[in-house]
Formats: structure tokens, sequence, C-alpha cells
């Protein structure tokens, strides 16, 4: 309500203003909204008119009541930032009116507004009161009685800005002031409204008071240093203080000078580390910026010290000229490593040498660094959080080549905290840093894997002894402590076993070490899981202090890293190094069990240790001797792998050195003696009535570990001879016992559900007894006694059972071990040693004691025994593999004699498949097998039964997908099954083929997923193709069999092409882990997982290599497998053109590239057997995809098969001529294509006329076209007949030359710079000189070489040797073949591909050829550089970063409006947004909000409508707007061409200029032009008459920019 109808209606109605205040208090019908503003327009009347000063005792009470039932509630009504509270637009205005009003009020009151004054500063009080305990205790109340945080920041506002006109102000500022720290301090949920608030206006206002300046400012800084110790939320208001209160810490005047205190150089390092808030980072760099330029204009000396750093900055004028540089390049690299664009980045990079240099740099005057080393910290902890994976790189490659000599003080600057800390997490947790980079050969170490070793040899060559000992420590303190995948983890240990012996690691050490093996290593690829066990074997060899080690610690880390896929195996190069470290040291280490209290004699302390340690092994405590449980295995493991490697430390050093090896007889180890107390114990097992069963198991523990560890392949048994007889002379002591132990418990003795375990251990150790035992010694006849009376009794007990009425559970399990008894010989039997095939005969009467149809169930008593079902499904499972596996067994046997008494094939297998419903595990496989054992059986009369095995087998597949122990078993039956050779002859469309066509999809599929799936179906398909898969095959006729071998490839050609073009996309985290493993391969005998694990069978390559090795096997029976070798070129060829009509132009490496390439390489290897009739049909086409193909590397290989077809058909020469008669709308590449067959075609012809001929054919062929205007097939035609001609000269056709003798002119002519770089490229091209089509014929050229030269991806390449070890094997008689494996000439082996280029340390790449030179070099570390920021001098006064509400809008310089409601495209608003932000235009107008919001337009804004104040006018709103504006003050400047516009270089904007655009196609109308003052158009020198409107705009907000803005 305005104020002079107030007065109108008091003069009119004689009444005052304070009765119609209290009318109006009084009157409910009236808004709230509505009566706040009526009574500020009333309290406004009161102020003015000079009459109410003799009324004060009225307006006192009224004032009063206004504050208590008006302005109070009112406030505690409004809610404006709690949060989940929903907001009212209306409530901020609310809150404004009623601030105003309250504030009237108490100046009304005058000099008795003081209790007033104190009620509403009591009232703030209790509101941040209130607020400060929610935020501690985490909730949001709804408090009533309080004001909203906002509110009573708001409220405190006011009454500061009017306290000059209270009479009390000191009183309340003094108690306001430390609630307003504590809201700041305490606020959990920072709300940047409110806090800008605080800090931008009520602090400046609290110390304005001089008074109490110094105590407010210096409590202002005690909150600073708390909140530097919170976290990131704390952080960001110590920066949002800091910068709001910049004039205050910065300024000449101020007492308090911040930039002397180490803490605030601390904390800026933290604010520039801020990875959650930009702005947070943005305040850093401004108070950086500010500091640096405060101190150096006004030449102060500081040092400032930090308690966790030390002297962390210092400035001296006398050493300004120094450290200005160094502080700009620092400031330069942090603020462009906040740009996402490498390209802005990498120049700027190189600028780190002048921080490096700076660190390194200590000036003799002060005595200290001319930069401390945690700001060079700072700037790679910021390059650790960019974007670019390449920046990462950047940094942890410089960290890591750091010249720490010359700088040896940092290593006490925090230096080891920094790289046990950012440093090792970034190289532990990336994995993408060891990406193999462009340039870099498969199986090389990548940049970063390198540069490990080095650094860590220089930190320990800085560090003193105390020191090195707590890095190496803290090192595998910290590769527990984060989370490291594999490949970082393989390289880091690499490092750490190959730096220079240093005894630092401890028993706590070696259980960090533990740790990291089973929580990081063991779920890793075997490899990988081999090779890093391997590099910590040997780093505690390395690292290990002997005085610090216990023996019983280190034989637990050391079977920790030897498990059956470990890389402790006897016989490897690690288990001698290990193995001669612990003859060296053993006798130094710790015995923490001993209890000698004296000094043992020298040279018995590792004996003494193994001979407690195999009586700890043994010890049964009383709970064991009691139970019936079976004892663990892991002590017995670790004992005996301690025994084996002390025995054959010192076996091998007797041997080098006979003199040294002994220093006394009780230094001697004997496993006789060490292993007496083990053989004591089981010679009196059978007979001794009082023995523990568990001590008897812990003896057979360790005996089975011994064999275990012993191995029996050639390289275990060649480890140490001397060893492996002391361990048989130990065995055989006890042997006829233990034989007799074990058959006794095995046929009389289990009775209990816990003894399921002791008939597996029992079980097991017959089978190594067997082994260790071959044959030709009484041992062997002791075991197969032993094993023929196993056999006899089993089938006793359970034909036994038979005649039981009812089952128990402990006849039940005596049927289970005896089962379980029979099946371990039969396996023995099956796959042992062949001295053991005479038990054979007695196992045959095992098939009339299976019971196959009975099953295995539950006895009655089960539940009284308290048998659970979890523990009678173990015992089924192991009884039904035991079953099936005597069950294949007799199948096995010649002439299935025993098979009579199972019943028929189709009943086995039908019972093989239900008994799959109910197993699990190994059993799962025995079945499997069994059933692929059954196929060829019941092929011929059961073709459904046969799909429902092929059905079953693959239920199991899908079953057993996340089982890693069981699943490659199972994908080995199932292709077994499902490909079997009796399978693999089925017709096509029958049922049979189409489950193999299907099976063979999902397994293809998979393949892409899980490396190895295919390679077990090529292997094994190829194999039967190849001839030498099945043994009933062979038997057959050869002819017969041939010809099913050739059916059934037929039948299968969209198997065989889907694995001639095979290969797998991988993800790059699962290319670098491939990577990886090729490197450890290539380390060949230096890891020991090399020498454990000889083959990958999972290398997806495998695949195509089968294929070829089956293909080229063909070459036995050419003529019977042409129809084959036809059909199979046309389906390559149509698959090549099938791909073309999908992808016409493909990059390098692309999908679509690799796919054609794996077509014509397989077609390459086909070409030996194509006819002259199918050549003549297909060479058009060929010649056709030269001129389509955009690829040089497929473009090669398709010339390569035209070469030796027409070398080999010389018919079809014709071909070639008539693609070379001259015509202009030939495509350049197939030209060129052409010319290049004819340089080589003529070099093929062996007979020498015949070569004259050809040239004479050759040379007008292809001279025309070394005279067309196109560059590039002139060049290459020169090049044709350069080489031809070179060739003539040689061989001496002098009458050919003399014919055409006209060429020589054309041959000498010099051509421009250019053409001369394109000919030597040409000269030194491989495929032109050095590549020779028919002798470089071979597999190596196909599938490496010309890969390698041509620039495909090592990814392609195929080693020679791959064929080799893929089956089929026919590489014995190379010789024979028609195309051999290796390549005679070695011409290829020496070229290089010269294309990749790699800038620097191999981070930046290029394939440009244009950017060779530059990508020689660095960029240079001066000079100027792209930075998209303002010069750092020019953001010292930056408004914004005082604010923390970014959608403040930045104060602007200038007053120009740019109104743009006349343009309807997104595009143009967007470009026009922008270009206003970013020259200081005060108001953008639009037609429209909506378009803000509009995808397109933002993209274009790049985020500037933030920061510009935007309205909305709309077009038909403009004639009313411009005239308002005209009435401002403002010029009105239309942008259009008209009769009488301006020219824009003549025009002088003034000050306060409204620029009106008009639409893109009409322009401005006609009757808004005549409402401008002018019209300006730009200049042109074009035809086109008008430019883009935001060109234009652009163009005019610059120029008003220049002149009324930068004038200055």
């Amino acid at each position: 309500m305005d104020s002079i109808l107030l007065k109108l209606l008091q003069r009119e109605s004689a009444v005052s203003p304070v009765q119609l205040i209290q009318n109006l208090l009084r009157d409910p019908s009236c808004a709230l909204d509505d009566r706040i503003e009526a009574l500020n327009s009333l309290c406004s009347v009161l102020e003015s008119d000079a009459k109410g000063c003799q009324q004060h005792d009225q307006i006192l009470p009224v004032c009063e009541e206004v504050i208590n039932t008006i302005c109070i509630p009112s406030l505690k009504a409004v809610n404006t930032s709690r949060v989940g509270k929903t907001k009212d637009s209306s409530q901020p205005q609310r809150l404004h009116a009623a601030c105003e009003l309250l504030i009237r009020c108490l100046g009304l009151s005058g000099s008795q507004s003081a209790d007033l004054i104190e009620s509403v500063a009591l009232l703030i009080d209790a509101s941040l009161r209130t607020y400060c305990e929610e935020q501690r205790l985490g909730y949001d109340s709804e408090h009533k009685d309080v004001l909203d945080v906002k509110t009573a920041v708001e409220v405190m506002n006011y009454l500061l800005k009017h306290a000059s006109t209270l009479s009390t102000h000191h009183e309340f500022e003094t108690q306001l002031f430390p609630r307003v720290l504590d809201t700041l301090e305490h606020s959990r949920f920072y709300t940047e409204g409110t806090a800008s608030r605080v800090v931008g206006i009520l602090l400046p206002k609290f110390l304005s008071n001089a008074d109490r300046y110094q105590e407010r400012i210096s409590a202002i800084w005690e909150l600073l240093l708390r909140l530097k110790t919170g976290g990131h939320d704390a952080v960001e208001k110590a920066f949002l203080l800091l910068c709001g209160l910049a004039d205050h810490f910065f300024g000449g005047a101020c007492s308090f000078d911040v930039t002397s205190q180490g803490e605030f150089w601390a904390l800026l390092q933290v604010g520039l580390l801020t990875g959650t808030n930009a702005v947070t980072r943005k305040r850093a760099m401004y108070l950086l910026k500010r500091a640096i330029d405060t101190i150096s204009r006004c030449d102060r000396t500081i040092t400032c010290t930090d308690a966790a750093t030390g002297l962390l900055f210092w400035w001296s004028p006398a050493h300004a000229a120094q450290l200005m540089p160094v502080w700009q390049d620092y400031i330069l690299i942090i603020e462009t490593l906040e740009e996402n664009q490498v390209h802005v980045v990498k120049p700027v990079l190189p600028r780190m040498k002048t921080l490096i240099t700076a660190m390194a740099t200590v000036l003799p005057d002060p005595g200290c660094l001319l930069l401390h080393p945690s700001w060079l910290y700072t700037v790679y902890r910021k390059a650790f959080t960019h974007d670019n994976k390449n920046i990462h790189r950047w940094a942890l490659l410089d960290i890591l080549q750091l010249d720490l000599a010359a700088s040896p003080h940092i290593i006490t600057m925090g230096f080891t905290q920094f790289i046990l800390g950012p440093v090792m997490s970034k190289l532990l947790q990336d994995t993408s840093l060891y990406n193999r980079l462009e340039g870099e050969k498969l199986g090389s170490c990548p940049v970063i894997g390198q540069a490990i070793l080095p650094f860590l040899t220089k930190c320990l060559d800085m560090l003193g002894s105390a020191e090195k000992v707590q890095f190496m420590q803290d090192m595998i303190t910290a590769l527990s402590r984060e989370p490291c995948g594999a490949v970082p983890l393989l390289y880091v240990t690499q490092a750490l076993a190959s730096v220079p012996p240093v005894p630092t690691w401890g028993d706590a050490t070696l259980a960090h070490i533990r740790q990291v093996v089973m929580t990081h290593v063991m779920t890793n690829n075997i490899t990988l899981r081999g090779a890093i066990q391997c590099h910590f074997a040997q780093a505690i060899c390395n690292m290990a202090d002997v005085e610090k080690v216990s023996l019983q610690q280190l034989a637990s880390t050391l079977a920790c890293l030897e498990r059956e896929d470990g890389c402790m195996v006897r016989g490897t190069g690690l288990w001698e190094q290990v193995s001669s470290w612990l003859t060296e040291h053993g006798d130094h280490l710790l015995d923490l069990s001993s209890s000698q209290t004296g000094d043992p004699a020298p040279g018995t302390h590792l004996s003494r240790f193994l001979q407690a340690g195999v009586q700890a092994a043994i010890q049964v405590s009383p709970e064991e001797a009691s139970g019936s449980d079976l004892p663990g295995r892991s002590e017995a493991h670790s004992i005996a792998m301690l025994l084996l490697l002390a025995v054959d430390g010192q076996m091998k050093g007797s041997q080098e050195n006979q003199e040294t090896a002994l220093h006394s007889p009780a230094g001697v180890l004997s496993l006789e003696s060490l292993l007496s107390p083990v053989v004591q114990v089981l010679n009196s097992a059978r007979t001794h009535p009082y023995l523990p069963p568990a001590k008897a198991d812990r003896c057979l523990h360790i005996l089975s570990c011994l064999m275990q560890e012993h191995g029996t392949s050639e390289m275990a048994r060649g480890c140490c001879a001397s060893t492996t007889q002391q361990l048989s002379q130990v065995l055989q002591s006890c042997l006829e016992e233990t034989l007799a132990f074990l058959v006794q418990k095995l046929t009389a003795e289990i009775t209990k559900m816990a003894d399921i375990g002791r008939v597996n251990m029992y079980t097991q150790l017959l089978k190594q007894f067997s082994t260790f035992y071959p044959g030709g010694n009484h041992a062997t006849n002791l075991v197969l006694g032993s094993l023929q009376t196993l056999v006899e009794r089993s089938i006793s007990t359970l034909e036994s059972q038979d005649s039981q009425q009812v089952s128990v559970v402990q006849s039940q399990l005596c049927c289970l071990a005896a089962m379980r008894s029979l099946s371990c010989v039969c396996e023995i039997v099956q796959t042992g040693p062949a001295a053991y095939r005479r038990l054979g005969e007695a196992l045959t009467g095992a098939g009339r004691v299976l019971r196959l149809q009975d099953g295995f169930g539950k006895p009655a008593d089960a539940d009284s025994e308290h048998v659970s079902r979890e523990d009678w499904g173990r015992a089924v499972c192991l009884y039904v593999e035991s079953q099936w596996t005597v069950v294949d067994f007799l199948l096995w046997l010649p002439g299935n004699r025993a098979c009579h008494a199972l019943g028929s094939p189709a009943e086995l297998l039908t019972r093989a498949m239900d008994n799959t419903e109910v197993a699990t595990g190994m059993a799962a496989i025995q079945l499997m097998r069994t059933m692929e054992r059954l196929i060829p059986l019941v092929h011929e009369s059961g073709e459904s039964l046969c799909v429902a095995a092929m059905d079953c087998a693959w239920k199991l597949v899908q079953d057993f997908y996340r089982d890693t122990d069981h699943f490659w078993p199972v994908m080995y039956s199932f292709v077994g099954i499902t490909f079997h050779p009796a399978l693999m002859a089925a017709p096509a469309m029958s049922a049979v083929f189409l489950r193999q066509q299907q099976y063979a999809g999902e397994l293809f599929a998979m393949g892409e997923r899980i490396r190895g799936v295919t390679n077990i179906l090529l292997r094994h398909c190829c194999g039967y193709w190849a001839g030498g898969c099945s043994a009933d095959v062979q038997t057959a006729e050869p002819s017969s069999t041939l010809a099913v071998q050739m059916s059934s490839a037929t039948a299968h050609m969209d198997m065989i092409l889907e694995a001639a073009t095979f290969g797998p996309h991988f993800k790059r985290n699962l290319r670098t882990e491939l990577d990886t493993i090729a490197y450890v391969k290539q380390l060949g005998n230096k890891c020991s997982v090399n020498e454990a694990y000889k083959g990958d069978e999972r290398d997806d390559k495998q695949v195509r290599a089968c294929i070829v090795n089956f293909l080229v096997s063909i070459s036995r029976h050419q003529e019977q497998w042409t129809p084959f070798i036809e059909l199979l070129f046309t389906r390559l060829v149509e698959k090549d053109q099938e791909m073309t009509k999908k992808v016409h132009r493909y990059h390098l490496n692309a999908y679509p590239h690799r796919y054609k390439n794996r077509v014509w390489q397989v077609v390459l290897v086909i070409l030996p057997y194509i006819s002259e009739t199918l050549a003549a049909q297909y060479v058009d086409h060929l010649f056709n995809t030269l001129a389509a193909e955009n690829q040089i590397s497929v473009r090669y290989m398709v010339e390569w098969c035209l070469l030796l077809l027409l070398h080999r058909y010389p018919s079809l020469q014709s071909h070639l001529w008539d693609g070379l008669r001259h015509d202009s709308d030939k495509r350049i590449g197939i030209m060129a294509s052409q010319m290049e067959i004819t340089a080589h075609l003529g070099l093929l012809l062996e007979d020498k006329q015949e070569q004259e001929a050809f040239f004479d054919k050759a040379f007008p062929a292809v001279m025309p076209w070394a005279l067309v205007p196109h560059f590039a097939v002139r060049v290459f035609a020169l090049s044709a007949l350069q080489w031809m001609w070179r060739y003539c000269q040689e061989q001496g056709f002098t009458s050919l030359m003399e014919r055409h003798s006209l060429l020589r002119p054309c041959l000498d002519a010099k051509e421009n710079i250019t053409a001369s770089k394109v000919w030597k490229k040409l000269t030194e091209n491989w495929y032109i000189y050095n590549f020779r089509p028919r002798q470089d014929y071979s597999v190596e050229t196909i599938f490496h070489s010309l890969p390698y030269l041509s620039g495909i991806t090592d990814a392609e390449w195929i080693s020679p040797n791959l064929f080799l070890q893929s089956p089929p094997a026919i590489w014995e008689d190379e010789e024979s073949k028609p195309l051999p494996l290796w390549n005679a000439r070695e011409d290829l082996r020496k070229c290089l591909y010269s294309l990749w280029k790699i800038k620097g340390p191999g981070i930046w790449n290029s394939q440009d050829d244009s950017k060779q030179e530059e990508s020689q070099s660095e960029p240079p570390a001066e000079g100027n550089v792209q930075k998209k920021i303002i010069t750092w001098r020019h953001t010292l006064e930056e408004p914004h970063l005082n604010m923390a509400d970014m959608h403040i809008k930045v104060v602007r310089k200038g007053h120009l409006v740019v109104v743009a409601s006349l343009i309807d495209k997104p595009t143009n608003l967007g470009g026009l947004c922008r270009t206003c932000e970013i020259f200081g235009v005060s108001t953008l107008v639009l037609g429209s909000m909506k378009y803000v919001e509009d995808k397109t337009f933002q993209q274009l804004s790049v985020s500037s409508q933030g920061w510009v104040n935007i309205q909305e006018v709309r077009p038909g709103e403009l004639p009313e707007y411009v005239e308002e504006m005209r009435r401002q003050g403002y010029f009105l400047i239309g942008v259009e061409q008209t009769a009488d516009s301006r020219n824009l270089t003549e025009f002088t904007f003034p000050d306060k200029s409204l620029l009106l655009l008009g639409n893109e196609k009409e322009g401005i109308p006609v009757e808004l032009i005549h409402q401008l003052d002018v019209c300006v158009e730009i200049p042109q020198q074009g035809i086109c008459r008008s430019l883009n409107v935001h060109v234009s705009g652009a163009l005019l907000i610059w120029e008003y920019t220049r002149q009324q803005v930068i004038k200055d």
C-alpha cells in the first residue's frame, strides 16, 4: 500500500497512523502478506511524520505488539533452507518484508528498544544453537519456537545493517558473534547460500568494529585451524571463509598476516586437491595467486613452517627473481590440470622440470630449498585425479624417473610417505597404467613396469639402514592394505624380487605377504597367480632378515606360496633358489618353539627345528584323540615342503663342494632320521591297540604331502637323485605295514560319517604309492599285492551287502568304502604305470556288485545316527562317482568283456543321465566321461538317446558355468560327447547334426567371453577331420574313413568358417591381462611358472591355428578334398563380400579390417588346392575386391592371391592386361595394385624367354599410366617401370630395352619435392623391394610377417610356434607340405614397420605421418602454451570466488543489454549466450525461457547461462520493453542493413546501449526499426549479403567491449 495513499486516507478520516496500525492488528480478514505490507507503509509514515515524536508513548506499545504478534510469528513460519522441506516462492518476499517491519518497529521504539533488541538477539541465539545441535546429532527437528537458520541469518543481517540507529548494537554483536562461528563450524549439512551470507555479509560487519577487530579476526583464524583438520565439508567452509574475508587476511592495513602462517600454506595444498568440489579448488588457486601477488608487491620476507612437513613456504625479496618463475609455472600447471583436453595439458607438462629443479636447488643464503617437495607432490596427486589416463601415466612415470641423487634431502621431507601412500595406491589399483602402448611389442614390459625396479633401487640407496627396514616393511603393508589387481601386483612384486638384497623383512612382513596372496592373488589367472607367487618367494630370499624371521613363519609362508597351481614346484629354478637359501641361512633363523636356554651346537639348528616340526605335525591333542574327525593337512604340508627344500639344498651343496658341505655329522640332514617318528607310528599302527586314529592319519598326511611335493615328472625326478633315494628308503621302511593298514581300514573300519574323508585320503595314498613305484622293484610287488587284496575284499564286502534286507549307516559306509576302493584301483590300472595292468582281470568281477539300479539310498537309522542331509548328499555323490568310475573302466577293457553284467549300453546311458540330477562336482564329471564312452555304442540305434545325452551334458555346462574348479573338465567332456567321432559322421539335417550346429554356436558365443572354450571344440574337431582322432574310425577302411571325414567337414562348413575368422572382442582391462600373460611367457625360465606350465591351451589364437593345420593336412589327399576346398573358397569370398556390403570404409584394426584379414589369410592357405576352373571364375572378382578395399594389409593379401594364381595359370594373365588398359574412370587403388602385380609377376617367371616376352607386354601397358595427371598413379607407374627396367638391366635383356628406349627419359625425369619424398617411401617399401610372392609363401609370412609389416595390431599376429603346439600335429614332415611353416628367407624378418611413432617415453602416440618430426621430441619447457583460463594476475579480483552460491551472477562492468527475442533457433541462442558471458554483457533478453532448458542450447552455451543475467521478453512485448529501456537512459541500436544504417567501424557505442538482433530470416520488423535510435551494419567484402545472426551479434558485442569495457 503506497505511503502517499495512507497519508491522504489519514487526512480525510482524521485517524492517526497508530490507530490504523491497531485496527489492522485486530482485523482477521486481512491476509498476512498484505498486513505486513500495510504495516510497513504505516511505519514509514510514522518515521517521516514529525508529529510521531509527540505520540511516543502510544507508538512504543504498538511497536512491541507488532513485533510480538506479527514479525516474530511470521519469521518463525518462514522455512527456506531446512533439508527435505518444500520451498514456497513467496517465503523470501515475506522474510524480507517481516525483517523490514521489525527494523522499523525497533527504530520507532527509540531509546526504549533495548529490551526488544535483546529479545530478538536471544531468539537468534537460540535458533542458531538449536540448528548446531541438530547438525551435531544428525537430525532435523520441527521446532516451532525458533527461527530457521537462514531466517536467523537474515534477521541478524538487518540488525547489523541498521546498527547505527540502534543504541545497544555492540552488546548484541558481542553476544551473537561466537554463535555465528559455531554455526559455521558445526553445520553438518553445509548450505552454500546461508554460509555465503554469513561469510560475505555478516562477518565483514562484525569485523567493522575496530575495538574488537583483533579479537574477532583471531577467533576466525582459530576456526580455520579447526576446519583444516575436518572432512571435505569443513575444508570447503574454510576456503569460503578465506575467500570471503580475503581483504582482511591480505589487506595491507590488517595486523593479522595469514601468509606468515604455515597452516595457511598447508591448507592451500589440501584445497588444491579437493576432488569433490571444483569451486573449492578454484578458491584455493585464487588464494594462492593473491598470496603470492601480495607478498611480491609488498616485498615481504616470510618463512613458514608446518608441524608435519617443516619449512613449507618462504619468500625473500632478494630471491624474488628466482622464486617468481617457479611459482608462476606451478600455478600454470595446477590450473592447466583442471582442463580435460590432453592437447591443452600436454604442452604444459615439460614445465615440471622447473619445479623439479627448484626442489633440488638449495640456496646457500637462506639455507633452504627453492621449493618444498610437498608442492611437487601436490601436482602429482592432482594429475592422478585427471580424467585422462595418459596424464596419470605421465605423472607416475615422472615420479619413478626422478633423479633422487640430485635431491637427497627430499627423503626426509615426506617422500616415503608420498610413495607408500598416493603413489603406491595408483600403482596397485589402476590396471590401465600397464596397457601396452602403440609401438610396444607383444610380450614387452610396459614403461611403468620397467621404471619400478630402478626407482626402488634408487630409494633404497638413498635411505639409511633403519629407514630401509621401515620402508620395505611399509611397502608390504601397503600391498596388504590396498585393493590391488593382478597385473599391477605382478610388476610391483617383480621389482621387489629384483632389487639388491636388503635384509629387512621379519615375521610380521611374512604375515602380510600371506594375507596378500590369500586375498588378492588366489582368484586370478593361473599364470599371473603363479608369477606373483614366484616373485614373492624370490623377494623373501632377498629381503628376509634371518635374525627376525622364524622357521615357523617361513614354513607357513612358503606353504601358502606352494599350492597345486603355485610356483614352488620341485625341479624349477625357484625351488633350487629357495632350497639353497634355506641351506645357507637355515641355522640362523629363529625357532619360536625352542625351549633351550643355552646356545645350541653349531650346525644343528635347522635339523632340530625339522625334527621338532615333524613331532609337532604328528602330535595329537586330547580333543583329536577322543574325536573321530580327520585332522587337517596344512601342518603336514608345511613340514613336508620344508623337509624336501632343506634336504635338496644340502644334497646340492654337497655335490658342488664335497669338502665344505657338511660341517659335522650332527649337521647332516637325513630324511630317514627326520621321519623316524612317522615310520615308527606307521609300523605299529595296525597292531597298536591304543594308538589314536588321528595320529596315524597325521603320519599318513606327511607321507602323502612328501610324495606330492616330491613330484613324479621328469623335472622333479631329475632335481636331486639323492633326495629321491632317501624318500624311497623311508617309504619302503614302512610300506608293507602302511599298505596293510590302509587295506584294513578301507575294508573293515569305515563306520562313521567322519570316516568319509579318510576314505579319500587312503585311496589317494594308494594312487601315490603306485605312481612313486612304477615297477621293477620289490615295492611295486608290495603295492600290487595290497591292491589285489583290496579288490577281492571290496568285492566280497559289496556282495555281502546284497543279502541284507535293511540298510544301516554302518553297512552303507562299508559299501561306500568298498566302491571307492574299487574305483581307485580302476584308475590306477587305467591311467597308471603299465606294471599295474595285470589287476584288470581281478576287476572284471566288479560288474556284478555295482547295483546300478538300486542307487545309494539313505539308511533307516540315519536320523538316529544324526546324519545331516548335506553329509549324506556328499556321501551319495562320492558313491556315484566311484560307481561310474568302475563302469567306465569296465567299458574301457578290451572287448568289453565285463559289460554283460551291467546291462545294455542304452540302459547305462539312460541311468547315467538320470544320475546327473543328483551328482555334483567330480561325480558329474565322471558321469559325463562314462556317457562319452557309451556314445559310440548307442549312436547307430539310438539317435534320440544321443540327442538327450547332448542336452544333458549342456545342462551340466550351464550348471558349472561359475564353478572354476570343475568347469573345464565338464567342458572337455561336453565336447567329447556332443562332437564324438561317432556322431560327427551324422548326416546333414539329422537331429544330431542340428544339435551339433546349435551347440557349436553356443560355444562360439561363450568363447567371446571366456578364453579357451572355443579351443576345446576346434582342437577336438580338427583332430577328427585330420584323421587322428578316433581309434574306431582308424580301424575302418582308409577310403571310407576319408569319405566320412570329408563329409563331416563339409557338413560343418559353418563351424569351419566361424573358426577361421574367430577372434573375440576383449575389454581393455582383459586385453591388458592377456598382454601381461604374454610378458610372463617370454620371461622363460626366469619365472618358474613357465617351467611348471609349458603350454597355454586357452590361447584363442589356437582356434585359427587348428583350422590352418587341418587345411594343410589335407594335402595328402588333395584330389578327394577338392569339392570341400571349392566350397570353402566360395564361402570365404562370400564372407568378404558380406562384410564389404556392411562397411564400405573402415579404420585400421577395426573389426571389419581384422575380419577381412582373417578371411584372406585362409584363402592364401588353401590357394594351392584351387583349380584353374575355379580361379578363372573368381579372378575378376579378386580384381574388383582391390577396387573396393581401403586397407593396405587386405590389399596385399588379395594381390598375393592374384600373383600366385596368375603365375600358376598363365591363361588368366589376360585379365591383368585388360585391367591395365588406359581408362580414366578406374579407381586409383586398383591401378596401383595392378602395377604392383605386374612388376612382381614378371619376376616370378622361371623361363628367361617368358620373362622377356612378359616385360615386352608390360612396358607399353604401364607406360600410359606414368603420364596421367593423377600424382599417386603416376608415381606408382614410374616405380613399377623403374623396378622392371632395373631387373631387365640385371638380366641383360638388351634387345628388349632397345625396343623400349623411349622409357629411359621418362624414368630419368625429376619430380618435385613431394614426389621425391613419395618416391623414397616407395623405394623403402618392403612389399615392393623385399617381398617375393613365391619364395615367401609360408605360414610364418601369412600369419606373422605380413600382419606385422602391414600395421595390423599384434593381437592378430600368430607365431609359427603356436601351429606346432596346436593339433593336429602335421609339421613333422614340413618339406612335403605345399605350404611350409617357416619362411626360408630372412629378408622379411629384417624388415621393420615404420609407420607407428611414439612420442617421448611412450605416452603420447600418433599415427600421423605428417607429424613424425614433432613426435620425436617432447614439447619445449618454455615458450607460449595454450591456456583456456584467465592469466593468473587478472583473476586476483574475481568477486564470485567470495560467494558460495555459484548461481549468483557475476557483476559486470559494462551496461550492454542484448535483446534476442526475435531469434528462434536454440543453436544461435546458445552460442550467443556463451558470447555474452565471455564479454560481460549485463543482460541477455530471450523470447522465452524454455530455450534455456533446450539440450541444443545447453550444448552450445556450455553452462554460461548460469553466469548471465537472462530475462524473458516475448516478441509481442518488445515495443513496450524498448520504450521502457529508452526511459531508463539506454540508447537503442539495431543490427540491420537499412537505408540510413551506420557502418560499424565508424560507430561509437554509448555506455548504456541496447542491442536488438533480428530474426534469422526476416531480420528486424519495420515497426521496431522506427523505434530504434540507430541501425548499425557490418561492412562486407564478399558476395553473400548477410552474416549469421550469432556472428553478427558477436561482432557488435566485441566492438562494444573494446570501446567501453577494456578501453583503459
